[in-house]
């Protein structure tokens, strides 16, 4: 999935599914919705960040998996896909 937004970098559905398991939360804003550090942060904080969100001390972090289900990702399915890619790549270099 690419982030079409005007002026945004994309994000290729890989780049996505080779997140570590948590990301903070403005890279969760950028990556996912184009936002600014300062509205992920707003949004965090006025529990309205568009995924579910993890408060440890004053830091907010995203779990990966509900960032791609927030943004309609089927994760399973996702991953099955990449792997195939993965096998069929590895298959054709031989």
């Amino acid at each position: 999935m690419e982030n079409t937004r005007p002026g945004q970098p994309k994000t290729a559905l890989l780049d996505l599914l080779n997140l570590p398991a948590t990301i903070n939360v403005p890279t969760a804003g950028r990556i996912g919705w184009g936002l600014s550090r300062a509205r992920s942060y707003e949004l965090a904080a006025q529990d309205a960040f568009p995924c579910p969100v993890v408060k440890l001390g004053e830091r907010f972090f995203v779990r990966s998996s509900d960032l791609l289900r927030s943004l309609g990702i089927d994760v399973e399915l996702a991953l099955v896909t990449a792997q195939d890619r993965s096998v069929a790549a590895a298959r054709d270099s031989e």
